[in-house]
């Protein structure tokens, strides 16, 4: 609760003031470019924090998760915890009056749990039928509270005051979570959490290999996405910029760095001309 206070106080970078039609659209794409990040020397040690836990535990058992689990079967287990999001996502999309998502992710779990071998075959997408989002930090938004400052929270990387409030209360009622865990106890739970970050970690190794600046691009690469997450809710499409995704390959992000480079170099020598 002290966060929301602190949210709704705060003007930070990106305070979401809800507001109709064209408006609300210039808002989000601002956020979505801004630049404001009052925390960011503490946001940057936390992440240098972060970053020793990745290289010492994380990436390591990445890479060997992935060196010893076949593709196909990587493929079929982040299938499965994708279908468990479901029910979140469902509810989500019920508090923001997206109906039309709500039934389009009930369809999906359906199809899924039951044709889809529990989740492990995403049939519903291959039909035509793609993941909808829904959170309660999204939820949050459609009903007016402020994102906040940016942040970078322990272990779970970037995020916003708003947003981290919101993901906690997504893990505490998080329907899957809480029928798993009646019925197989609190580690099959901690498993999946584990096994889903591990499946994510390689994409921030290859983004911080092709990053002049990883915290800026970090920082950026997520407002981008979630400011297409927040139109989602609303109606509104905010595409973020491709060339800066996570799931860009490493050699297509060291490229762009090469020609960010060769750039400055071109204008540091223009310069040099012209005195």
């Amino acid at each position: 609760m002290m966060a929301l206070v602190l949210a709704l106080s705060t003007g930070g970078c990106a305070a979401n003031v809800i507001e109709n039609g064209p408006a609300r659209e210039k808002m989000l794409r601002a956020n979505a470019l801004s630049t404001g990040d009052p925390y960011e020397a503490s946001n940057r040690e936390t992440l240098l924090r972060n970053k020793v836990i990745n290289d010492v535990a994380i990436s390591p058992a990445a890479h060997a998760y992935r060196g010893i689990v076949p593709a196909i079967i990587r493929d079929r287990v982040s299938s499965g915890i994708s279908n468990l999001q479901e029910p979140r996502i469902f509810v989500n999309d019920v508090l923001q009056l997206r109906l039309d998502a709500a039934a389009k992710t009930f369809g999906r779990f359906l199809v899924n749990s039951t044709f889809g071998i529990g989740g492990l075959f995403d049939l519903a997408a291959q039909s035509g039928l793609p993941q909808q989002t829904g959170d309660f930090g999204q939820t949050l938004y459609t009903f007016g509270v402020p994102s906040g400052p940016f942040l970078i929270a322990p272990v779970f990387g970037p995020t916003t005051i708003r947003d981290g409030f919101g993901q906690i209360v997504d893990m505490i009622a998080d329907p899957s979570g809480y029928a798993i865990q009646r019925g197989f106890g609190l580690y099959p739970v901690l498993g999946i959490g584990v096994v889903n970050g591990l499946d994510k970690a390689e994409l921030l190794d290859d983004l911080e290999a092709g990053s002049l600046d990883y915290y800026a691009r970090l920082r950026s690469i997520y407002l981008q996405k979630r400011a297409a997450e927040l139109g989602d809710a609303v109606g509104i499409q905010i595409t973020p910029d491709n060339a800066l995704m996570p799931n860009a390959s490493a050699a297509a992000a060291t490229t762009q760095v090469k020609k960010v480079v060769q750039r400055k170099k071109i204008g540091r020598g223009g310069r040099s001309r012209r005195h």
